[in-house]
């Protein structure tokens, strides 16, 4: 049986309102942190060479509001520095 292959966007929503509701309760853990951001940056790997991966880490970006970026600090610095690697 195939595996389906998943929506990126709901897949990065969904890491993302974890991360959240994780640090929210225990505080950022870097091991999701690390995990989120490198499942983004595959994700975006593997969008290579289209502006679906700069729309992905648009979306992931916007995910995450200015409250709850209080939360997950590191998280969001990671996003924004791989904004930077793929411009």
């Amino acid at each position: 049986m195939a595996k389906l292959k998943s929506n990126p966007y709901q897949t990065t929503s969904d890491l993302i309102a974890n991360a959240i509701g994780t640090a929210r309760v225990f505080g950022e853990n870097r091991r999701i942190t690390n995990l989120v951001a490198s499942s983004i940056g595959r994700m975006i790997i593997e969008m290579d060479g289209s502006n679906e991966g700069d729309e992905l880490l648009a979306h992931a970006l916007s995910c995450i509001s200015a409250q709850d970026a209080e939360h997950v600090p590191t998280l969001h610095s990671a996003l924004h520095a791989l904004s930077v690697l793929v411009e």
